[in-house]
């Protein structure tokens, strides 16, 4: 949708707090238009977000992709698979770590659950916002080798050129 900057750096922000459903679900509405609108996305099978670990879940309350993702899903009538991926162990904060650190940070971090849906299936993995790109990066690999023909990321926002590494 945009840079993550401005306005819609103050909406992805509140879209991770639990008391910011309004806000994520006009993000939701925005990104799912655009989604459905594209002329290159082609027919996708599965929507599926990006998880989280359960206990940032508890402590925000919200995964802000799941919101996202959800919304993209009902719009374009597809099948979304919030449970599908999950977080394997621990990780730190990509948005603490240098560029040169976040692919270390999330490889093998996260696992598929239920394998066979992803046989030749073309995904649309949801996120918030991507800096680097490596859990996008990350994810995708790990489901294109579980069967995925095709996984397309869609983010709310992206980080501008020079500010994704601290």
């Amino acid at each position: 949708m945009g840079d993550h900057s401005g306005l819609l750096q103050q909406a992805v922000i509140a879209a991770k707090q639990a008391s910011g459903a309004p806000v994520a679900a006009a993000m939701a509405e925005l990104l799912a238009t655009t989604a459905a609108q594209t002329d290159w996305l082609g027919k996708v099978d599965l929507v599926i977000p990006t998880p989280i670990y359960w206990l940032r879940r508890i402590r925000r309350g919200v995964n802000p992709a799941e919101r996202l993702g959800a919304a993209i899903a009902k719009r374009l009538n597809v099948k979304f698979c919030p449970r599908l991926l999950k977080v394997a162990r621990i990780m730190r904060k990509q948005s603490e770590l240098r560029i040169a650190a976040r692919r270390a940070n999330v490889r093998d971090g996260f696992r598929v659950r239920t394998p066979h849906l992803l046989t030749n299936a073309t995904v649309l993995l949801v996120d918030d916002v991507m800096t680097s790109g490596a859990t996008a990066n990350e994810i995708t690999g790990k489901m294109r080798r579980c069967g995925a023909s095709r996984v397309i990321v869609a983010v709310a926002a992206r980080a501008p050129r020079g500010e994704t590494g601290n």
